[in-house]
């Protein structure tokens, strides 16, 4: 189960966002991110070669939620997610920021 379905839009919560979520919860949170930060770490060090990133188009209002960028990446990256326009809140995951 999410530790972050306060911030999940639906009809009777249309503003929820990142700040919703309870101080516990996000702990939780970061340590799934942190564990899923491990994974994507050793596919990145196997990598072959870079991917075209060109095409990909910004649709959140804001970074609410997103840590700072680190003053020295070992890598360049982008965050991706799935938007889909025809669906309420952009589908059935996303927070009133995208």
């Amino acid at each position: 189960i999410s530790k972050c379905l306060a911030a999940y839009c639906k009809d009777d919560t249309p503003n929820a966002c990142f700040d919703d979520i309870a101080a516990e919860d996000l702990k939780e949170a970061e340590r799934y991110g942190d564990l899923m930060g491990v994974k994507a770490l050793s596919v990145l060090e196997t990598a072959r070669a870079p991917v075209s990133v060109a095409s990909i188009t910004k649709v959140a209002k804001d970074d609410l939620g997103l840590l700072p960028q680190p003053k020295k990446p070992s890598y360049k990256m982008a965050l991706a997610q799935i938007y889909v326009r025809s669906q309420p809140y952009g589908g059935s995951d996303k927070s009133s920021n995208g």
